[in-house]
């Protein structure tokens, strides 16, 4: 299992509502929160592989009102 926290900058016109319909609709999104400061949202991404985890921080990224993200992978202990 792998995972990351993907912090998303939000476009200015995003529909906030929509996006966080969007983003929860995406396999391995686990949790979605909107954020007061330079990060406009936080989402908790879960997958079995590299290959998974990937796949969803793709859609991430082309999901409509998402300007950019900057993604930290959570390293297993």
């Amino acid at each position: 299992m792998m995972a990351a926290f993907v912090m998303i900058q939000v476009a200015v016109s995003a529909d906030l509502r929509a996006l966080h319909g969007a983003l929860h609709a995406i396999a391995g999104v686990k949790t979605v929160h909107f954020l007061a400061g330079p990060t406009d949202a936080l989402a908790f991404v879960e997958a079995a592989d590299q290959a998974g985890l990937m796949e969803a921080l793709g859609k991430i990224r082309a999901t409509n009102g998402v300007a950019g993200t900057d993604t930290r992978i959570v390293w297993p202990m």
